[in-house]
């Protein structure tokens, strides 16, 4: 009898989790809002009124996390009827421009997490390189760049419009910035970024860049001016501070 009875309450348990009293009723999620959130609720997947124990998590999760925006996802039932979905976010650290004003934003691993119909996102620094396949995929001749923004002083970014690199017959990738009026500081390779950037703030500071079109720094301590229309005669500057 007592087998007969067990049976009876572990299919009446069945029965019971499988009734309304236990579908999915509410879709909870924390770290989106808005038509974000709503994204997070398409791509997981996840219906109202499904059975708790029909819900398929993991590839919730994977739906989640395919979002290009998102960086990471975690998707848990929390009984009677909610599920909880929380997710990271990508944070934009650059631009990449298309050339007709709009472009891509990407973030610090150069993975493209959003488009934008401007270049003004944020005042986010530009990367002269233009974006190459979907949302989602990582932007790999971007990378070095945001090596160069990163090791960026703050108070030089009103002074950079753009960020360029050059790979042109060369095995590593060379870097310089376009400043204001038409300046550019040419930065080499990704050694000793500190003391490159140090030799531009030198020159901001002393030197008038009137008739100025070009700063060297290729070797941090010692700038080499270049001037204008041409750029043809270097000029070494021996500066202070």
């Amino acid at each position: 009898m007592g087998i007969v009875v067990l049976i009876a309450l572990a299919g009446g348990g069945y029965a019971l989790s499988r009734s309304a009293v236990f579908d999915l009723d509410t879709i909870e999620i924390d770290g989106a809002f808005g038509a974000e959130a709503d994204q997070v609720a398409d791509a997981s997947g996840l219906v109202v009124g499904t059975p708790m124990l029909d819900l398929d998590l993991d590839r919730a999760t994977e739906g989640v996390a395919a979002l290009p925006w998102v960086r990471t996802a975690a998707v848990d039932r929390a009984w009677p009827g909610t599920v909880e979905i929380v997710v990271t976010r990508r944070i934009g650290v650059a631009f990449l421009p298309v050339g007709d004003g709009s472009g891509v934003v990407i973030d610090a691993e150069a993975v493209a997490i959003a488009r934008s119909e401007t270049s003004a996102v944020g005042d986010l620094p530009v990367i002269t390189l233009g974006p190459a396949g979907d949302l989602g995929d990582v932007q790999t001749l971007a990378l070095p760049a945001i090596d160069l923004i990163a090791a960026m002083p703050l108070d030089l970014a009103p002074w950079i419009e753009t960020f360029d690199i050059d790979y042109a017959g060369t095995g590593a990738p060379l870097f310089r910035l376009d400043l204001v009026g038409d300046v550019v500081a040419i930065m080499g390779d990704d050694r000793d970024l500190e003391t490159k950037y140090e030799g531009v703030r030198s020159v901001l500071d002393q030197v008038d860049l009137a008739g100025i079109c070009e700063i060297d720094v290729q070797v941090g301590d010692n700038p080499v001016l270049k001037r204008s229309p041409e750029c043809a005669e270097p000029v070494t500057t021996a500066l202070t501070g």
